[in-house]
């Protein structure tokens, strides 16, 4: 059995209709609302629909559901009989997922996994700084505490309110940050900018990487495909997990050590505008290598599914 975190209906039915040679009997089936030709609910006009409806159309909701897993696993059954597909774990090796050694681009990984959500790293680098400034004012609560008990023993009398001035003072101090104004005024501009760079070089991107023996499978997610929202998938199997995930996908790019896949920039005395489009294009890409590259070799896949095996 299969607890799937993300999949790729889309793909998986365009990819199943030409390995199966045309679209099939599991392909075509789905369940489709059933509506009466009479309304038997009594009561206000436009309360709704008759209760069976809504459990037909629940019904169905789920059974669609249901279908796509099911279709999946005829799906990846197919490319193992037919040998198209190549089964590697965390023991894996670089030249092992070579396409032209293995002769299949499509391989299924099982491993420990790595989400990495740009999203919510801009986020939290916006807010990074606020977040620093709240946790050393929560850290002083207790002082506080005895500050206020303080204060409050002393009363209201004349008296009292001069001998408590030193004590409000440090009542004042221990309710703002701590730390320098400087200090925080620099880490502010720092992560700012920070934020915006990661957020024009990553996109949004939700990525989710396999640590094999010497190289890094890599993927890009599609949001909508995952099966339960981000928030829920991190909390449940952590953003670095503790179980083994698989991943089926299909290899992109195999990207060596030292591997550069752009192109040299020729300086020309008379550059047409063509020319001056491919120069910038090639500058472009140039900056966003600096999000996509690793240090090592590196697998990036064009996932269709990615779950827990049970």
């Amino acid at each position: 059995m299969r607890n799937f975190l993300y999949l790729d209906e889309y793909k998986m039915y365009s990819l199943s209709s030409q390995l199966f040679e045309g679209v099939t009997d599991y392909i075509l089936h789905e369940s489709k609302t059933q509506k009466a030709d009479n309304e038997t609910q009594k009561g206000p006009v436009a309360s709704g629909r008759v209760i069976a409806e809504i459990i037909e159309t629940t019904s169905a909701s789920i059974e669609k559901k249901f279908l796509h897993d099911y279709a999946y696993s005829i799906f990846e059954d197919k490319l193992s009989s037919s040998e198209k597909l190549t089964n590697v774990d965390s023991r894996a090796t670089f030249q092992e997922l070579n396409p032209e050694i293995s002769g299949n681009k499509f391989v299924r990984i099982t491993a420990r996994a790595q989400f990495l959500d740009s999203k919510d790293v801009v986020k939290t680098l916006d807010t990074l700084v606020d977040m620093q400034d709240s946790i050393s004012i929560i850290s002083n609560n207790d002082i506080r505490l005895e500050i206020i008990e303080r204060l409050n023993e002393l009363g209201e009398n004349k008296n009292a309110k001069l001998s408590s001035g030193p004590l409000r003072a440090e009542l004042s101090r221990l309710s703002k940050s701590q730390r320098p104004t400087d200090e925080v005024a620099n880490e502010k501009i720092h992560y700012k900018h920070l934020s915006t760079i990661l957020a024009h070089g990553f996109k949004s991107r939700l990525d989710i990487s396999m640590q094999l023996s010497d190289c890094v499978v890599s993927a890009d997610l599609k949001r909508k495909c995952l099966k339960d929202d981000e928030d829920f998938t991190f909390k449940t199997y952590s953003r670095v997990s503790n179980v083994e995930l698989v991943i089926l996908g299909i290899i992109t790019q195999y990207r060596p050590i030292g591997f550069d896949d752009s192109n040299p920039l020729h300086d020309s005395d008379s550059e047409s505008m063509r020319d001056i489009l491919r120069n910038s294009a090639n500058a472009i890409h140039g900056l966003e290598r600096q999000f996509t590259s690793g240090e090592g070799n590196e697998i990036v896949l064009d996932p269709i599914a990615v779950y827990l095996e049970l």
